[in-house]
């Protein structure tokens, strides 16, 4: 994680808003419990941070949290902000698809989080179309420009809440060994450092 916390303070930065991704004191400390969470449910695991690795662990954060703020603006937007936010959102589905399965090809694995993101829209391929989505054979979202527009207000809370888990947990993401389970039974014991896995991400602006 050390690689991957210099390249934070770097400068790679989520072209996110202030205004949904700056969190205020109890914002931030239930970000906190919930990575904590998630650190006591997961297996432990050795992560070798290549460059194409480390790279995109950071693109699967940093697509989640835009994607996340696209659907918000979408839910919440009047007509035209919401068609222009399923845009952004659309748009930023495929570039995150697209990046799993090169990162998949690349490692010789099913492709993750595309085969979950893939599920999602086949779970609500009818609502997406009556929507005015297309959705092609490989599951790639465009908007039909001959179908009148509306919010599929089912599909995109689902995915919002998707975006928040990849957001949190992006090395769920990326090959890496296990070498170490949860206590599965005992869901209050996790491990002696689990807080210190995710401290290269715990900025407000990136959590």
């Amino acid at each position: 994680m050390i690689e991957a916390y210099n390249y934070f303070i770097g400068g790679y930065i989520p072209k996110v808003s202030p205004k949904t991704n700056v969190h205020n004191r109890q914002e931030l400390r239930n970000k906190y419990k919930s990575i904590v969470s998630l650190n006591k449910s997961n297996p432990l695991a050795m992560v070798r941070l290549s460059p194409e690795t480390q790279t995109y662990a950071l693109d699967v954060k940093e697509l989640s949290m835009e994607m996340s703020e696209a659907v918000e603006n979408t839910l919440e937007g009047d007509s035209e902000e919401a068609k222009k936010g399923a845009q952004t959102t659309v748009e930023l589905f495929n570039e995150l698809l697209q990046k799993s399965d090169d990162y998949g090809l690349l490692k010789h694995k099913p492709s993750r989080p595309g085969c979950e993101l893939r599920a999602l829209v086949a779970e609500h391929r009818g609502e997406l179309e009556a929507a005015g989505f297309s959705v092609d054979d490989d599951g790639f979202l465009a908007i039909r420009e001959d179908q009148e527009f509306e919010v599929p207000q089912a599909f995109m809370g689902d995915l919002k809440e998707k975006c928040e888990y990849m957001s949190m947990n992006p090395m769920e993401y990326v090959e890496k060994k296990v070498f170490s389970y949860a206590h599965l039974s005992r869901g209050s014991v996790g491990y002696a450092y689990a807080a210190s896995i995710y401290t290269g991400m715990l900025f407000s602006s990136y959590c």
